[in-house]
């Protein structure tokens, strides 16, 4: 065996293995400077370009003056911060199928139902050094009050290049200072102010006293409008009334869909009151239609009402369903209140709540 040979092998082969390690090392140095020299700008996509930012944190603000304004909390998505980076550093950006200038507010103030629109600025009081994330403001606005109510969204505007205005996608709304024209119960403000944002108030209610008892032709509205939110769907009427005391458009989308029958073959008593059993059991029903499993609970492990003996056999699984998902609770004392009356306050609340939990499920 030639040991000396061997030898010489090995420190030959140790000297291609160090010269490709600095080779490699010097490969990757040399990129990564190159980078940090050449940034790499995508072309940004229309998707890009319709993002829209996200707002948070709406405040009225005054100088103790006269001079009022609003701020907003803004923060822009990464993928939009990317194309801002490109049309502000690709020589060949503007030219581009469009860009982002500004953020623009557009805002509702007590209910004007006129939006307006103001671009924003970022606020002195804020970190300069990123122009597209922190706290914006508005210019002073003459209207606003420190207890206005407030609506308000923002959009990236930019234009193309021959141009033409383009805007992004407007942010999801924010509320400030939220007013109700509707009388309610302290307990219930809101929740019932959460269901308006969701349009689950019927236009009939939306004024008027949340306190009182609900008709079987109220509760109707309340539970088309929970299960459309909660399906996705539009509902058409039936095309042949059954009912000789009701041509309401609503009603007839309950009795089509399933939610509800008449007091008879031919009447549907609209103007009679409903009790907390047959609410509880209406809107179960409506979330079957909807696609909800009611069954889907322990019936064993149920914990049950001082005054289950008073419930029918019909509505007992609606009952403990609901109860089971802290959809409808009790009235205190471990009782459910099966024959007391239900209230249009309570029956917007419950919709409001399967909403909440089943819509997009």
């Amino acid at each position: 065996m030639n040991i000396e040979k061997d030898k010489g092998d090995v420190k030959d082969m140790g000297k291609k293995v160090v010269v490709l390690l600095l080779v490699c090392i010097y490969a990757i140095s040399s990129f990564a400077f190159a980078d940090l020299i050449i940034p790499q700008f995508k072309e940004p996509s229309n998707l890009d370009l319709t993002t829209p930012p996200i707002i948070s944190n709406l405040e009225i603000h005054n100088d103790g003056g006269n001079n009022v304004w609003l701020e907003v909390t803004v923060k822009t998505p990464d993928n939009v911060r990317r194309a801002i980076d490109y049309f502000e550093n690709h020589e060949a950006g503007y030219n581009q199928a469009g860009y982002i200038g500004g953020i623009v507010l557009q805002y509702d103030i007590d209910g004007k139902e006129e939006w307006e629109e103001t671009s924003l600025s970022l606020s002195p009081n804020y970190d300069q050094k990123d122009p597209w994330n922190g706290i914006f403001e508005t210019e002073y606005l003459s209207e606003l009050h420190v207890d206005s109510e407030v609506r308000a969204r923002a959009f990236y505007s930019g234009a193309t290049a021959t141009g033409i205005e383009r805007v992004s996608d407007p942010s999801e709304e924010l509320v400030l200072n939220e007013k109700v024209n509707f009388k309610s119960s302290d307990w219930a403000l809101d929740e019932l102010k959460k269901a308006s944002k969701l349009d689950l108030i019927p236009e009939r209610l939306k004024k008027g006293d949340l306190t009182q008892n609900i008709t079987r032709e109220e509760f109707a509205e309340v539970a088309v409008l929970a299960y459309q939110a909660i399906s996705e769907s539009y509902t058409p009427p039936v095309e042949v009334n059954p009912f000789t005391d009701t041509n309401n458009i609503e009603v007839l989308k309950a009795y089509a869909i399933g939610i509800t029958t008449g007091t008879s073959a031919t009447t549907f008593g609209p103007s009679a009151l409903i009790t907390r059993e047959q609410m509880a059991t209406m809107m179960a029903r409506a979330l079957e239609k909807s696609g909800v499993d009611t069954k889907k609970y322990d019936p064993t492990a149920r914990v049950e009402f001082a005054d289950h003996k008073l419930m029918h056999d019909w509505s007992m699984d609606a009952i403990y369903f609901m109860s089971d998902r802290e959809i409808i609770k009790g009235i205190g004392n471990n009782e459910f209140g099966v024959l007391g009356n239900a209230t249009r306050e309570q029956a917007i609340i419950i919709s409001a709540r399967c909403v909440a939990q089943f819509a997009n499920d």
